[in-house]
């Protein structure tokens, strides 16, 4: 597997999880640069957890381009500066000569170099994978499937949060595909396997405080630790509102499937056409990204209404979409792989 990731808080929970899963064969991490966190401070935060995986702490860190492939979609700034000091955790000092790779040169070569085909956790921004699959296709067989959290289906999307976005025009997209539309619709077409986790399921499974006092437990592993630590800090954060187990739930469905007792297949597309969508007033201003998109030609603003949308579309590509998983399974199995062996 490898995670393709934002670096915000609930990924920092989902690679724990992976990192501890036994189960699993992490090959890397590439970080989307148009993420939660600068890509100095992701993949400095990246490599702070891998090494409480002693058999991951030398997996190489990517990270890519800091730009939507069109379009002017960011994150508020105060949400990359939190993500940046991963809520107060006590990270080790930068080295000064650490150098990561680019994020989809990092991709393609994992892609390149494995033999069996590989999944992608895909819990951020599409911007590094359809990077890849545009400059070489060929590595599409390379994918085995990507699990993607994101995009809303029958619900309403999430980019309206209280105190930062309560007038945000956009209510269909989900933070993830809203950021970068282009390479959203881009993966969505390419043909690779996906299995989508969206609000849809993610909204039925809250963050609770039951569930944060089960991992309340002495003698515990270090990434089980440091889930506590962040689960105690958001349930007792004011700026968070309600907290759902995004990323999470999707690093578990990728590496139990079965859990998803809800799936439907469907024909998808991602809204990514031209608009009037500038950003937002808290986030990147408009002059400072760059002039040309990812084609080369003139960037961009996208529909300011809908962009990052999942929509039905008899011409797309079918998605296994998951639509429901229990909680309670779910936190079984989140909590049971925190204190396997590693």
């Amino acid at each position: 597997m490898i995670i393709d990731t934002d670096m915000g808080t609930d990924d920092w929970l989902a690679i724990a999880y992976i990192a501890q899963n036994q189960n699993i064969d992490l090959l890397g991490i590439s970080i989307v640069g148009n993420g939660i966190a600068s890509c100095t401070n992701a993949a400095h935060n990246a490599q702070y957890l891998l090494n409480m995986s002693s058999r991951n702490a030398n997996k190489p860190i990517g990270c890519g381009s800091n730009w939507p492939m069109d379009g002017y979609a960011s994150y508020p700034k105060i949400w990359r500066e939190t993500g940046a000091n991963m809520m107060g955790e006590k990270i080790p000092p930068m080295d000064p000569n650490q150098h990561y790779e680019n994020g989809p040169t990092l991709l393609a070569k994992l892609l390149r170099e494995s033999v069996l085909p590989v999944d992608i956790l895909a819990i951020g921004s599409m911007t590094n994978i359809a990077s890849v699959i545009s400059a070489e296709p060929a590595l599409k067989r390379k994918i085995k499937r990507i699990y993607s959290m994101g995009g809303a289906v029958n619900t309403g999307g999430n980019l309206r949060v209280h105190g930062f976005t309560d007038d945000h025009t956009n209510t269909k997209a989900e933070w993830n595909y809203y950021i970068d539309p282009v390479a959203t619709k881009k993966v969505f077409e390419s043909g690779v396997p996906i299995t989508l986790v969206p609000l849809d399921a993610t909204n039925k499974v809250p963050l609770t405080k039951e569930f944060i006092a089960r991992l309340n437990e002495p003698k515990q592993k270090p990434l089980e630790a440091f889930s506590f630590r962040i689960f105690e800090n958001i349930s007792k954060s004011t700026t968070n509102g309600e907290y759902f187990h995004w990323d999470p739930l999707t690093a578990a469905v990728a590496s139990n499937p079965e859990i998803c007792d809800k799936t439907q297949k469907l024909k998808l597309t991602v809204v990514a056409d031209k608009g009037k969508d500038m950003g937002l007033k808290n986030g990147q201003v408009p002059e400072i990204f760059p002039f040309t998109n990812s084609a080369g030609k003139k960037r961009q603003p996208l529909n300011e209404r809908s962009a990052g949308a999942t929509v039905p579309s008899p011409n797309g590509k079918v998605i296994d979409v998951c639509m429901h998983v229990d909680a309670g399974k779910f936190e079984n199995l989140f909590i049971a792989t925190l204190r396997s062996s590693n």
